[in-house]
C-alpha cells in the first residue's frame, strides 16, 4: 500500500476555522497534562478487517464521533457509498480523536483524549492497524488535539507533550515516538504557545512551526528557519519537493483575516500562492503531487478563477476547504461547507471530488488521510 502526503484531518467545526486569534491561541496553549492509561491493550481486535480483501484503488480513511468512541472507517473513493468499518477506538465522551495514516497506507495513529475534563484534557497516541483492527497505545501524557506526523519510513511517528524545563515554567517536547512504544526527545521549545510538526522534507529534515510572542517562526530539526511575522498560523503544508510551504495567516491589521500564504523554505521569497491578489482570504490548503502551487480553500465571492477544489455548479452553495489529495493526484478530499462565507459557514459535508465530478461521504465528519491498495 501507499499514500499520500500527510494532511491535516481538522476542520469539525467551523467555529474553530472562525474563531479570533484569542481563541485561536487558547486551542493551542500549553495545558498541564499527566499519563493516564485506558483500557486499550496490544490485543488484537478482530483476526483481518473486510479491508484486507478490499478491491485496489484509492481509500480515504474517516472517522465519526459515537459517545465514548471514534468509528474509524474506510471509503473507496470509486464508490463511496461502499464504507468499511475498521474499529472502535475508546476516549472521554464527546472528545473526538485526530489523527493521520502511515505512509504505506496500512496504519493510522491517533491522538485520543482518554481521561482528563474538557478544560484538562489527558491524551495519548493510539496505533490503528487498518488490517487486523488492533490498537496499540504507544505514548501517555501527549499534546490534545495535535495531528501526529509519521517517519517516512512508517516506523515512528512525531508527537509534542508539554513538560516543565529549567528555564522555563511552560515548555513543549518534541518527541519521536516507536510503534513499540520506545520514545527519543528530538527537542524542547522553551516558552512556546504551540509546536506544530508539519512534515519531514525529502531530506529527511523535520519541518515545524513554532507560535510565541513573536509569532510564527518555521524550524527545522529543532533549528529557526526562517520567522513568518508576528500573526499567528495554521493549515501548513510543505510542496512535495519541500522546497516550499503554503500556510494561512490570522491577519489583524485591519479585523480578523485568514489570509492564503506561500513561501519559500530557503528563505529567498514569500509570495502569494497562485497567482491570486494580495491578501486573498483562504482556509485550508492541500498540495498535489505533481503541482508548483498549492490548492487553497478560497472564501466565496471574493476572488474568481480560483483552484479547482472551488468549482462548484453555479446550483451548488457553498464553499470548500482542501484536506488532501490521492498519492497519484487524481482525487481531493474536501470539506464543503453549505454557508456563503467564513463568518456564515452553514453545515459540513466530506465530499471526494474528482475528474467526474464530487460525491458525499455521509456519517462521517473527520477526514483522516488517504490509503492505496
Amino acid at each position: 500500500m501507499a499514500v499520500s502526503r500527510r494532511t491535516v484531518a481538522r476542520h469539525t467545526s467551523l467555529s474553530r476555522l472562525i474563531i479570533g486569534v484569542t481563541v485561536l491561541a487558547s486551542l493551542i496553549a500549553i495545558a498541564p497534562i499527566v499519563a493516564a492509561a485506558f483500557g486499550i491493550t496490544g490485543e488484537r481486535v478482530a483476526p483481518r478487517t473486510a479491508f484486507a480483501s478490499a478491491p485496489s484503488g484509492n481509500y480515504a480513511v474517516v472517522s465519526r464521533t459515537e459517545g465514548q468512541h471514534d468509528i474509524v472507517a474506510v471509503v473507496w473513493a470509486e464508490n463511496p457509498a461502499a464504507v468499511t468499518e475498521v474499529a472502535r477506538v475508546p476516549h472521554v465522551e464527546g472528545m473526538s480523536a485526530t489523527g493521520s495514516v502511515s505512509p504505506d497506507g496500512s496504519k493510522v495513529a491517533l491522538v485520543t483524549v482518554d481521561a482528563g475534563t474538557a478544560t484538562r484534557q489527558v491524551a495519548s497516541l493510539v496505533t490503528v492497524d487498518l488490517v487486523t483492527g488492533e490498537l496499540f497505545r504507544v505514548a501517555l501524557d501527549i499534546e490534545p488535539n495535535q495531528v501526529p506526523v509519521w517517519a517516512p519510513d512508517g516506523r515512528s511517528i512525531v508527537v509534542t507533550r508539554a513538560v516543565a524545563s529549567r528555564s522555563s515554567p511552560g515548555a513543549i517536547q518534541v518527541a519521536r515516538v516507536s510503534l513499540e512504544g520506545t520514545e527519543d526527545v528530538l527537542w524542547t521549545a522553551d516558552g512556546a504557545l504551540g509546536v506544530f510538526p508539519v512534515d519531514f522534507a525529502p531530506s529527511g529534515a523535520l519541518i515545524a512551526i513554532l507560535i510565541d510572542g513573536r509569532g510564527s517562526t518555521v524550524v527545522r530539526d529543532g533549528a529557526e528557519l526562517l520567522h513568518l511575522g508576528s500573526a499567528i498560523t495554521r493549515d501548513w503544508e510543505l510542496s512535495p519537493d519541500g522546497s516550499q510551504m503554503a500556510y494561512v495567516e490570522a491577519n489583524t491589521d485591519s479585523g480578523l483575516r485568514y489570509l492564503a500564504r506561500s513561501v519559500r523554505l530557503d528563505g529567498t521569497s514569500n509570495v502569494q500562492t497562485q497567482a491570486l491578489a494580495v491578501d486573498v482570504p483562504a482556509l485550508g490548503v492541500a498540495w498535489a503531487p505533481q503541482d508548483s502551487a498549492p490548492t487553497f480553500g478560497l472564501e466565496p465571492a471574493r476572488e474568481s478563477g480560483g483552484v479547482s477544489a472551488q468549482a462548484l455548479k453555479a446550483d451548488v452553495d457553498g464553499f470548500d476547504i482542501p484536506l488532501d489529495y490521492t498519492s497519484d493526484g487524481s482525487t481531493l478530499a474536501v470539506m464543503r461547507w453549505s454557508g456563503g462565507g467564513f463568518a456564515d459557514a452553514g453545515s459540513p459535508q466530506l465530499e471526494i471530488v474528482d475528474g467526474l465530478g464530487r460525491t458525499a461521504i455521509d456519517d462521517y465528519t473527520r477526514f483522516l488521510g488517504w490509503a492505496r491498495r
